[in-house]
């Protein structure tokens, strides 16, 4: 009997249309588009280096999720958000990514728990040296998304990663991503910063392999910095009906 070995089906190459959606995604994640920003397609195209259609069809499946705006001639917005909806958000992320916490401190390999060891260092100097800048908010986000991975769910990733589509460019207020600040204040707040506490907890709750302290520590880190964020827009939202602004 002749053995017959099967080669492994090999990874379809991206389109470029999800390479496009990929690269919007992560401004979107990392904060690097915020609240009110608004771009046409073919700018957008233009930076991206690409023609009009992958534009059109990655924000088409964006806006889909509710993550991107599309206005009449071809413009695009990161939309905003009233206080329910922000309040409605954040219950949604704190049980998926509390969830995600308690499974990675069981299921994370050692390895996995040393890279997020490493970008919570990573994210403390940031705070440290560049607070209130992009990469702070980038490290914040790789920092969290390595979290979710070692929960080794991908249904519980992607419910993660549609919530933030819709909270990273607000997230970016918690951190400090203001113009203006004095450094006196910057400072202050950089050493101060709620994470800083919740993100060291969260760290020894991996060390320890404890599901429970691991998710409490993710539940506090987010509530605490929505109700910054709130604080933040506390102007702007006189009630439910308001919009979150920046």
């Amino acid at each position: 009997m002749v053995e017959t070995h099967e080669r492994p089906p090999e990874a379809r190459p991206r389109t470029l249309s999800e390479q496009v959606h990929e690269t919007l995604s992560e401004m979107l994640l990392s904060g690097q588009l915020k609240p009110r920003d608004r771009i046409s397609l073919r700018d957008l195209a233009e930076r991206l280096g690409v023609s009009m259609m992958p534009v059109r069809e990655a924000v088409s499946r964006l806006a889909a999720g509710g993550a991107l705006l599309v206005e009449p001639k071809r413009a695009v917005q990161v939309p905003l958000m009233s206080a329910e909806e922000f309040a409605d958000l954040t219950e949604m992320r704190i049980l998926a990514e509390a969830q995600a916490a308690r499974l990675a401190a069981d299921r994370a390999t050692p390895e996995q728990i040393e890279e997020i060891l490493q970008l919570a260092e990573r994210f403390e100097a940031l705070l440290d040296t560049a607070y209130g800048s992009p990469e702070a908010v980038a490290a914040n986000k790789d920092l969290h998304f390595a979290l979710y991975r070692a929960a080794g769910s991908q249904i519980l990733m992607e419910v993660i990663t549609m919530l933030w589509l819709k909270a990273g460019p607000i997230i970016n207020y918690d951190i400090g991503v203001q113009a203006e600040m004095p450094v006196e204040e910057e400072l202050g707040r950089s050493r101060t910063h709620h994470s800083r506490a919740h993100h060291r907890q969260l760290c020894e709750a991996l060390r320890l392999r404890d599901g429970a302290a691991a998710a409490q520590a993710v539940t506090e880190d987010i509530r605490v910095a929505a109700e910054l964020i709130r604080a933040y827009a506390a102007e702007e939202m006189e009630d439910s009906r308001r919009r979150i602004l920046p």
